[in-house]
Protein backbone atom coordinates (compact mmCIF):
# COMPACT_ATOMS: atom_id res chain seq x y z
CA UNK A 1 0.00 0.00 0.00
CA UNK A 2 1.65 3.30 -1.37
CA UNK A 3 2.12 5.86 1.37
CA UNK A 4 1.66 9.43 0.78
CA UNK A 5 5.33 10.07 1.20
CA UNK A 6 5.86 7.07 -1.75
CA UNK A 7 3.48 8.72 -3.88
CA UNK A 8 5.12 11.98 -3.49
CA UNK A 9 8.25 10.25 -4.65
CA UNK A 10 6.76 8.68 -8.04
CA UNK A 11 5.06 12.09 -9.03
CA UNK A 12 8.70 13.79 -9.00
CA UNK A 13 10.31 11.12 -11.05
CA UNK A 14 8.19 12.27 -13.57
CA UNK A 15 8.88 16.20 -13.22
CA UNK A 16 11.79 17.16 -15.13
CA UNK A 17 15.09 17.76 -12.36
CA UNK A 18 15.04 21.85 -13.73
CA UNK A 19 11.66 22.37 -12.28
CA UNK A 20 11.49 19.94 -9.50
CA UNK A 21 12.95 22.94 -6.84
CA UNK A 22 10.46 25.11 -8.50
CA UNK A 23 7.92 22.38 -7.51
CA UNK A 24 8.42 21.71 -4.11
CA UNK A 25 8.26 25.34 -3.32
CA UNK A 26 4.95 25.74 -4.67
CA UNK A 27 3.81 22.14 -2.66
CA UNK A 28 5.36 23.64 0.79
CA UNK A 29 4.17 26.72 0.23
CA UNK A 30 2.80 27.43 4.03
CA UNK A 31 4.61 24.57 5.66
CA UNK A 32 8.10 23.67 6.84
CA UNK A 33 9.58 20.92 4.33
CA UNK A 34 10.81 18.72 7.60
CA UNK A 35 8.17 19.39 9.60
CA UNK A 36 4.25 20.34 7.45
CA UNK A 37 2.62 20.37 10.66
CA UNK A 38 4.61 23.75 10.73
CA UNK A 39 1.82 25.79 9.22
CA UNK A 40 0.21 28.45 11.73
CA UNK A 41 2.44 30.14 14.48
CA UNK A 42 4.48 28.96 17.17
CA UNK A 43 7.94 29.24 18.30
CA UNK A 44 10.84 26.24 17.86
CA UNK A 45 13.13 25.76 21.40
CA UNK A 46 16.50 24.76 22.13
CA UNK A 47 18.01 22.04 24.69
CA UNK A 48 20.97 24.18 27.26
CA UNK A 49 23.23 22.50 29.67
CA UNK A 50 22.82 23.62 32.56
CA UNK A 51 25.37 23.13 36.23
CA UNK A 52 24.73 23.78 39.91
CA UNK A 53 27.31 21.89 41.73
CA UNK A 54 28.50 24.78 44.60
CA UNK A 55 30.92 26.11 42.95
CA UNK A 56 29.62 26.35 39.23
CA UNK A 57 26.00 27.91 38.87
CA UNK A 58 23.97 28.79 35.73
CA UNK A 59 22.76 31.94 34.94
CA UNK A 60 19.27 32.78 32.77
CA UNK A 61 19.58 36.26 31.03
CA UNK A 62 16.31 36.05 29.37
CA UNK A 63 15.04 39.03 27.10
CA UNK A 64 12.02 39.60 25.80
CA UNK A 65 13.27 39.31 21.86
CA UNK A 66 9.72 40.35 20.07
CA UNK A 67 9.99 43.94 21.19
CA UNK A 68 13.67 43.54 18.86
CA UNK A 69 11.70 42.70 16.43
CA UNK A 70 8.23 44.29 16.45
CA UNK A 71 9.23 47.57 18.44
CA UNK A 72 6.48 49.34 17.59
CA UNK A 73 4.30 46.46 18.85
CA UNK A 74 2.64 46.11 23.11
CA UNK A 75 4.87 42.98 23.23
CA UNK A 76 4.30 41.96 27.21
CA UNK A 77 4.19 38.00 27.72
CA UNK A 78 5.13 35.37 29.41
CA UNK A 79 7.37 32.25 29.46
CA UNK A 80 8.46 28.83 30.96
CA UNK A 81 11.45 27.57 32.52
CA UNK A 82 11.89 23.78 32.27
CA UNK A 83 14.49 22.27 33.70
CA UNK A 84 15.72 18.58 33.24
CA UNK A 85 18.20 16.47 34.96
CA UNK A 86 21.02 14.75 32.73
CA UNK A 87 18.88 11.83 31.85
CA UNK A 88 16.14 14.28 30.73
CA UNK A 89 13.46 13.87 33.50
CA UNK A 90 11.51 16.97 34.36
CA UNK A 91 12.82 18.28 37.71
CA UNK A 92 10.45 21.16 37.72
CA UNK A 93 8.94 24.40 35.64
CA UNK A 94 8.72 28.08 36.14
CA UNK A 95 6.76 30.66 34.76
CA UNK A 96 7.93 34.02 34.24
CA UNK A 97 6.44 37.12 32.89
CA UNK A 98 8.47 39.60 30.51
CA UNK A 99 7.24 43.59 29.54
CA UNK A 100 7.60 45.13 26.14
CA UNK A 101 11.74 45.53 26.01
CA UNK A 102 11.87 43.67 29.23
CA UNK A 103 14.00 40.77 30.40
CA UNK A 104 14.11 38.29 33.50
CA UNK A 105 17.06 36.93 35.06
CA UNK A 106 17.17 33.33 37.21
CA UNK A 107 20.10 31.36 38.35
CA UNK A 108 19.57 27.31 38.52
CA UNK A 109 20.55 27.18 42.15
CA UNK A 110 17.67 29.00 43.14
CA UNK A 111 15.28 27.63 40.53
CA UNK A 112 16.33 24.38 42.15
CA UNK A 113 15.67 25.18 45.45
CA UNK A 114 12.41 25.85 44.47
CA UNK A 115 11.54 22.39 42.75
CA UNK A 116 13.07 21.04 46.62
CA UNK A 117 14.60 18.32 43.49
CA UNK A 118 16.45 15.49 44.77
CA UNK A 119 19.34 15.05 42.20
CA UNK A 120 21.85 12.33 41.31
CA UNK A 121 23.87 14.41 39.51
CA UNK A 122 24.83 18.14 39.43
CA UNK A 123 23.97 19.19 35.57
CA UNK A 124 20.97 18.49 33.31
CA UNK A 125 19.49 20.43 30.35
CA UNK A 126 17.13 22.98 30.33
CA UNK A 127 14.65 24.75 28.20
CA UNK A 128 13.01 28.04 28.01
CA UNK A 129 9.76 29.04 26.19
CA UNK A 130 8.43 32.30 25.74
CA UNK A 131 5.07 32.83 24.18
CA UNK A 132 3.73 34.86 21.38
CA UNK A 133 2.68 37.80 22.40
CA UNK A 134 -1.26 38.13 22.17
CA UNK A 135 -0.93 41.10 20.10
CA UNK A 136 1.66 39.89 17.58
CA UNK A 137 -0.64 37.03 17.28
CA UNK A 138 -3.21 39.93 15.80
CA UNK A 139 -0.63 41.40 13.83
CA UNK A 140 0.92 38.55 11.95
CA UNK A 141 -3.00 36.51 11.07
CA UNK A 142 -2.06 37.25 7.22
CA UNK A 143 0.90 35.10 7.43
CA UNK A 144 0.68 31.54 5.67
CA UNK A 145 2.64 30.66 8.93
CA UNK A 146 5.33 32.41 11.13
CA UNK A 147 7.94 30.49 13.46
CA UNK A 148 10.26 32.10 16.34
CA UNK A 149 13.44 30.50 17.48
CA UNK A 150 14.93 31.93 20.60
CA UNK A 151 18.76 30.98 19.69
CA UNK A 152 19.86 33.01 23.07
CA UNK A 153 23.26 32.90 25.47
CA UNK A 154 23.14 31.34 28.61
CA UNK A 155 25.59 32.29 31.35
CA UNK A 156 27.75 30.16 33.76
CA UNK A 157 29.84 31.58 37.20
CA UNK A 158 31.50 30.22 39.44
CA UNK A 159 32.45 31.44 43.36
CA UNK A 160 35.13 33.82 42.12
CA UNK A 161 32.89 35.90 40.09
CA UNK A 162 33.96 34.60 36.65
CA UNK A 163 31.46 34.67 34.44
CA UNK A 164 31.26 32.77 30.47
CA UNK A 165 28.87 32.61 27.84
CA UNK A 166 27.76 30.39 25.36
CA UNK A 167 24.95 30.45 22.41
CA UNK A 168 22.27 27.58 21.53
CA UNK A 169 23.21 25.21 18.79
CA UNK A 170 20.07 23.30 17.45
CA UNK A 171 16.30 23.05 17.82
CA UNK A 172 14.81 20.59 20.22
CA UNK A 173 11.53 21.52 20.23
CA UNK A 174 8.32 23.13 18.25
CA UNK A 175 5.71 24.40 19.93
CA UNK A 176 2.70 25.26 17.93
CA UNK A 177 0.38 28.25 19.36
CA UNK A 178 -2.20 27.05 21.03
CA UNK A 179 -1.44 22.89 21.51
CA UNK A 180 -0.26 22.69 25.20
CA UNK A 181 2.59 19.78 24.45
CA UNK A 182 5.69 20.51 22.00
CA UNK A 183 6.60 18.21 18.83
CA UNK A 184 9.87 16.89 18.48
CA UNK A 185 12.29 18.51 15.72
CA UNK A 186 14.00 15.00 15.70
CA UNK A 187 12.60 11.91 16.07
CA UNK A 188 15.48 9.51 15.89
CA UNK A 189 19.48 9.80 16.30
CA UNK A 190 21.39 10.36 13.45
CA UNK A 191 25.67 9.21 13.31
CA UNK A 192 27.33 12.49 12.66
CA UNK A 193 30.97 12.91 13.45
CA UNK A 194 32.61 16.04 14.55
CA UNK A 195 36.57 16.79 14.94
CA UNK A 196 37.83 20.13 15.98
CA UNK A 197 40.60 22.03 14.00
CA UNK A 198 42.03 23.25 17.47
CA UNK A 199 44.46 20.88 19.35
CA UNK A 200 43.90 20.57 23.18
CA UNK A 201 46.99 21.02 25.93
CA UNK A 202 45.62 19.19 28.25
CA UNK A 203 48.18 20.37 30.97
CA UNK A 204 46.58 24.45 30.38
CA UNK A 205 43.28 23.14 32.17
CA UNK A 206 42.32 22.81 35.87
CA UNK A 207 39.31 20.33 34.34
CA UNK A 208 38.12 19.96 30.42
CA UNK A 209 34.89 18.79 29.60
CA UNK A 210 33.17 18.10 26.64
CA UNK A 211 29.01 18.03 26.77
CA UNK A 212 26.69 16.16 24.67
CA UNK A 213 23.44 16.97 24.28
CA UNK A 214 20.84 14.32 22.38
CA UNK A 215 17.86 16.65 21.08
CA UNK A 216 16.46 13.33 19.45
CA UNK A 217 13.59 11.31 20.97
CA UNK A 218 15.33 8.23 21.13
CA UNK A 219 18.42 7.34 23.23
CA UNK A 220 22.06 7.29 21.20
CA UNK A 221 25.41 6.40 21.78
CA UNK A 222 28.60 8.44 21.65
CA UNK A 223 32.34 8.25 21.45
CA UNK A 224 35.03 10.70 22.67
CA UNK A 225 38.54 10.08 21.36
CA UNK A 226 41.59 11.76 22.07
CA UNK A 227 44.80 11.30 20.38
CA UNK A 228 48.50 12.44 20.76
CA UNK A 229 51.31 13.02 18.93
CA UNK A 230 51.86 9.48 18.46
CA UNK A 231 48.73 8.51 17.77
CA UNK A 232 48.05 7.17 21.28
CA UNK A 233 44.83 6.87 21.73
CA UNK A 234 41.91 7.27 24.54
CA UNK A 235 38.15 6.77 24.18
CA UNK A 236 35.18 7.22 26.26
CA UNK A 237 31.56 5.95 25.48
CA UNK A 238 28.37 7.35 27.20
CA UNK A 239 24.39 6.26 25.99
CA UNK A 240 22.65 9.93 26.58
CA UNK A 241 18.62 9.50 27.08
CA UNK A 242 16.25 11.32 25.01
CA UNK A 243 16.82 15.19 26.18
CA UNK A 244 19.98 14.35 28.70
CA UNK A 245 23.11 15.05 28.60
CA UNK A 246 26.51 13.23 29.20
CA UNK A 247 29.69 14.89 30.25
CA UNK A 248 33.06 13.81 29.74
CA UNK A 249 35.48 15.87 32.71
CA UNK A 250 39.15 15.30 31.79
CA UNK A 251 42.31 16.57 33.54
CA UNK A 252 45.83 15.75 33.18
CA UNK A 253 45.79 12.70 35.01
CA UNK A 254 42.64 11.10 33.26
CA UNK A 255 44.75 10.97 30.36
CA UNK A 256 48.48 10.96 31.53
CA UNK A 257 48.80 7.96 29.15
CA UNK A 258 49.09 10.72 26.16
CA UNK A 259 51.26 13.36 25.53
CA UNK A 260 50.07 16.44 26.83
CA UNK A 261 50.12 19.01 24.31
CA UNK A 262 48.16 19.18 20.66
CA UNK A 263 45.76 16.36 21.74
CA UNK A 264 43.38 16.28 18.55
CA UNK A 265 39.43 15.36 19.56
CA UNK A 266 37.04 13.50 17.87
CA UNK A 267 33.23 12.89 18.59
CA UNK A 268 31.12 9.69 17.25
CA UNK A 269 27.40 9.66 17.18
CA UNK A 270 26.36 12.98 17.07
CA UNK A 271 22.84 12.81 16.90
CA UNK A 272 21.92 15.96 15.13
CA UNK A 273 23.89 17.49 12.75
CA UNK A 274 24.08 20.78 14.24
CA UNK A 275 24.22 19.96 17.92
CA UNK A 276 27.64 20.15 18.04
CA UNK A 277 29.60 19.29 21.27
CA UNK A 278 30.51 22.03 24.09
CA UNK A 279 33.29 22.45 25.44
CA UNK A 280 33.88 23.67 29.18
CA UNK A 281 37.32 24.89 30.69
CA UNK A 282 37.90 25.36 34.03
CA UNK A 283 41.44 27.13 34.81
CA UNK A 284 43.67 26.74 37.58
CA UNK A 285 43.90 30.95 38.26
CA UNK A 286 40.02 30.13 38.38
CA UNK A 287 38.98 31.41 34.85
CA UNK A 288 36.66 29.68 33.06
CA UNK A 289 35.43 29.46 29.65
CA UNK A 290 32.93 27.93 27.35
CA UNK A 291 32.11 27.29 23.74
CA UNK A 292 30.93 24.78 21.20
CA UNK A 293 33.65 22.99 19.12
Amino acid sequence: MLTTKGIQEIASKFIPANLRPIAKRFYYIGRHPTHPGMKRYGTVQDLYYWVSDGNLDTELLLQNYFSAFFPALDTETSGTISVFDSNGVILGKKGFSVGHCGAARFKVSELLAEFSSSLNDDFGSLEVNIAIPDGLLEHIQKQHALYFWDRFYIGYSNKKGQLCFVHGVDKTHIYNQGVPHPTDWYKAPQDHQWAPEIPVDILDYQKFSVIMLNRTAHATKVTLSLLDSKDESLTWQAEIPPKGVRRFALNSEDTQSLVPSELRMRVEGMATQYGRPMVFKEFRNGAISAMHC
